[in-house]
């Protein structure tokens, strides 16, 4: 049995694109919103935190620990750039829904001659 608490674990995560955002669905539940980072630059996501176990407060015997608990960490890497100041995290039921606008103007990448 690993001891999830030493190890950091990866969210399940869908990422959606649409005309004029990406959103990122993270499935996170058993947390507080406010334990939850949301971080970007706009080219990578980051979403981590820290998940805590819930047991009962009395004498216990454990049968089977599914569940991953400590923290954890999800890189995302965008499919197009993001504007990195217009970013809105929503945490509901367990599910976090990060909405990202899209740059209306992609930075391309540019070759350079060499003389």
């Amino acid at each position: 049995m690993k001891l999830h608490s030493d190890l950091t674990w990866e969210p399940s995560t869908d990422i959606i694109e649409t005309e004029h955002e990406i959103v990122v669905i993270v499935e996170v539940p058993g947390m507080n919103g406010k334990d939850i980072d949301v971080v970007t630059d706009g080219k990578v996501l980051k979403v981590s935190g820290k998940r805590r176990i819930v047991t009962p407060p009395d004498r216990k015997q454990f049968h089977m620990l599914e569940i991953q608990v400590g923290p954890f960490e999800r890189l995302i890497e965008l499919p197009v750039l993001v504007d990195h100041a217009d970013v809105s995290a929503h945490y509901d039921k367990g599910i976090l829904n990060i909405r990202l606008l899209k740059l209306k103007e992609q930075k391309r990448v540019r070759r350079v001659e060499i003389e």
